[in-house]
């Protein structure tokens, strides 16, 4: 998609480029030193690329796959390699020497595959959500048969690891998390029992060698080492990071990736000693892990290729390597003076429409939320809920901190200028109900949360009252992330920023599932419900005062720029008058957004600021 400036006095439309590129990847291999094979994120469809190793890693042939946005899951056999994508569960098989891709069936009605692993006898195994499911695909037949829920309460089977010299499966899950392992053969399922994995989310990661098992957690970022022969022999280590993310068994030293931080850790089994080896990529996510004669090495999330030897790493980028940049979908969108800011994946695109320029950073998450204060703009990532700070003086992004507690998807943010404030609302990690609001000093950068204000309800949205800067309105959302809908009672409620307190709650609407975007306008209170309901409001008597609906598939986010109330949709930018009516003044934009649409205004001149595929004047 690319970055489009409206001005609506003219109707002009003025295509500014490419709106936020990267190399951002989902799954890689680290089964095969010869060769790795990566899986792009955010292109559709997308592809695999042959990374060759060792020596100086570089992009030999790349694929396109017949469908899919990403692939966490991809595996190497003797013959092809197998990628399971999403939004729909499909595994793809490549060969490389024939340049044949083939396709098994969709796996159910499942939509993401996460782990794949090869057992014996050409079969192949893949683990799925939402119905934490595991698959057993036939190479030879290509058939597919549904092995069923191996934890009948759980929505993710995250990690898989093929036993060797052993008819096993061992089975990572999510939400809750749980070990278990399968023989296929006779459907028997049997769930190691681990005490650490009762306050755990999920198995993350999984690898699995003659004598021992390992595994990671998340959120508590825990290592649990386990003698295969003696399973009640368990060693757990706390790295004291929130997701063990990779893991690679060398003998008895058992290594790991590890985020927020992006370090590696070494464990030694023999004396139960864990050592910070060193940060490769401070804040990046690893998505495979190899040790081999020359050290440890591993591929990034963001695209990069890094070896650690010794007591420093070797960072290549795959993008200067011959694995191409592509445009991804944008996580968020901003003004800041004469720059407009992009979210991506791991990444941040700035635009200086002025010089025609356009540079990218690397941040530690996704951005799925900015706001500028004036001087600067916030960034608040996912996962982990970090805060960052652009300097557009410096050009520089700082780490401000972590929201902390469970938050971890920020969903909105804004700027209360009377207090020097920066808001940010978030969804608690996977497998939590609620959410926190997230206030943020920036005189000193201190960051004062406030958990499950609305009980089970997470936090969607935001408005400030220009004419009552002491609070803030916040919408609420009953969607949990890795859990199934509870309720359809969000909420709209007031918090008083001096007092630091809750005044009220409202329900507006019934069976509403999330508050998307709330603004004030014309002294109401303007929103937007997930099923396209739009309100106009006076909070302080708790009324409505009108009442519409916009026909959108993915009704976004709301903005009040000058006397004019505008409203984002994936297809469209819509006006919205007093009366609640909308006109369209802006369609054919066909985004695809990784959050909710977006748009964004210079406050200067009130053009608009979208992303898309071709956007015309209404």
């Amino acid at each position: 998609m690319d970055l489009y400036r409206f001005e609506p006095a003219s109707r002009t439309v003025t295509p500014l480029g490419p709106a936020v590129t990267g190399t951002p990847l989902t799954g890689a291999t680290n089964d095969n030193t010869a060769s790795r094979y990566v899986v792009t994120r955010g292109l559709a469809p997308c592809a695999v690329a042959e990374i060759e190793s060792p020596g100086e890693p570089r992009v030999r042939r790349r694929v396109s796959l017949p469908n899919g946005h990403g692939g966490w899951g991809i595996v190497t056999s003797d013959a092809a390699v197998f990628v399971g994508t999403y939004p729909t569960a499909h595994v793809h098989r490549w060969d490389p020497l024939s340049g044949a891709v083939t396709t098994f069936g969709r796996l159910g009605e499942e939509e993401f595959v996460f782990p794949l692993a090869v057992g014996p006898g050409h079969r192949l195994y893949a683990g799925t959500y939402p119905g934490g499911k595991l698959f057993e695909l036939d190479d030879a037949t290509g058939t597919v048969r549904d092995l069923g829920q191996p934890l009948p309460t759980a929505t993710y089977v995250r990690a898989l690891a093929a036993a060797p010299e052993s008819p096993l499966i061992h089975i990572g899950t999510g939400c809750p998390a749980g070990l278990l392992t399968v023989n296929p053969a006779t459907s028997e399922t049997q769930q190691l029992p681990i005490p650490e994995l009762a306050t755990e989310d999920f198995v993350y990661a999984l690898a699995v060698t003659d004598d021992l098992i390992a595994l990671g957690t998340e959120p508590g970022g825990l290592l649990i080492v386990i003698d295969r022969q003696t399973p009640q022999n368990q060693q757990v280590a706390e790295t004291h990071e929130r997701t063990i993310d990779t893991i690679a068994i060398d003998g008895h030293i058992v290594w790991c990736t590890a985020r927020p931080s992006g370090s590696l850790f070494r464990y030694d089994t023999a004396t139960g000693q864990l050592d910070r080896v060193g940060t490769p990529l401070p804040g990046q996510e690893t998505r495979s892990l190899t040790v081999d004669t020359d050290g440890v090495s591993g591929i990034s999330g963001g695209g990069q290729f890094w070896r650690w030897s010794g007591q420093s790493a070797t960072v290549l980028d795959l993008g200067q390597q011959g694995l191409p940049a592509h445009v991804e979908p944008p996580q968020s969108l901003c003004t800041l003076e004469n720059e407009i800011l992009v979210g991506g994946n791991f990444g941040l695109c700035i635009h200086r429409p002025t010089e025609r320029t356009m540079r990218r950073f690397v941040v530690d998450g996704e951005p799925k939320a900015m706001i500028s204060t004036g001087d600067a703009a916030y960034l608040a990532l996912y996962p982990g809920a970090g805060i960052c700070r652009y300097d557009p003086e410096t050009q520089q992004i700082t780490r401000v901190g972590k929201i902390g507690g469970l938050s971890n998807r920020p969903r909105d943010i804004a700027w209360s200028p009377d207090h020097g404030l920066v808001l940010v609302v978030t969804r608690n990690q996977y497998g939590h109900r609620g959410g926190a609001l997230a206030v943020v000093t920036t005189a000193t950068g201190a960051i004062q949360r406030y958990d499950d204000l609305l009980g089970d309800n997470a936090l969607s949205s935001l408005a400030l009252d220009p004419s009552d800067a002491g609070t803030v309105i916040i919408g609420s959302e009953t969607i949990a992330d890795g859990l199934p809908l509870r309720s359809e009672n969000a909420m709209i409620a007031e918090f008083d920023l001096v007092e630091r307190r809750l005044l009220w709650t409202w329900q507006p609407l019934d069976e509403v599932t999330q508050y998307t975007s709330l603004a004030w306008h014309r002294n109401l209170l303007y929103g937007v419900t997930r099923d396209g309901r739009l309100f106009a409001a006076t909070p302080e008597t708790r009324r409505l005062v009108a009442l519409g609906h916009v026909d959108a598939t993915e009704p976004g986010r709301l903005l009040s720029t000058g006397d004019r109330l505008y409203l984002a949709t994936e297809d469209a930018v819509l006006l919205i008058e007093p009366d609640l009516e909308t006109s369209t003044i802006l369609t054919g934009l066909a985004s695809e957004w990784h959050n909710s649409p977006q748009l964004a205004a210079d406050p200067s001149t009130g053009d608009l600021y979208v992303c898309g595929a071709g956007p015309k004047a209404g």
